[in-house]
């Protein structure tokens, strides 16, 4: 009986330590937003100017763009597999986004792209 108590707690402590650090991972992760609106995009004054060096890429089914604060992105399509890697490989973000605006906090560096099982080197500056 005792063996069972045991084993028991040893399975309770791994469980909320497992738990624990995926929470942290979650926190970790970059979340996606959402920019309502129609088109592909429509950029303030203020955007303008600060982004004027940036040039919207037309890819395969999407386009994007980036600034020093992340990565904007416009799927015309529904259903797209997007991945978010760094330069060291470590997956950042990953999931499915529908037709419309999204954009991706990451700050300055370096990034892989994979949009629908093609991959693009992404630079935020």
């Amino acid at each position: 009986m005792c063996k069972r108590l045991y084993i028991l707690f040893l399975f309770v402590v791994m469980f909320s330590f497992f738990a624990e650090l995926a929470a942290q991972q979650d926190q970790n992760r970059p979340s996606v937003i959402r920019i309502e609106g129609t088109g592909e995009f429509s950029r303030t004054d203020s955007e303008r100017s600060s982004a004027m060096s940036q040039q919207i890429i037309s890819a395969e089914g999407f386009s994007y763009y980036t600034t020093s604060a992340g990565i904007y992105m416009y799927f015309p399509r529904p259903n797209n597999n997007v991945r978010l890697f760094a330069l060291t490989g470590q997956l950042l973000w990953s999931g499915e986004l529908v037709s419309g605006r999204f954009f991706i906090p990451t700050g300055e560096g370096i990034y892989f792209l994979r949009v629908n099982n093609k991959s693009y080197k992404v630079s935020c500056k």
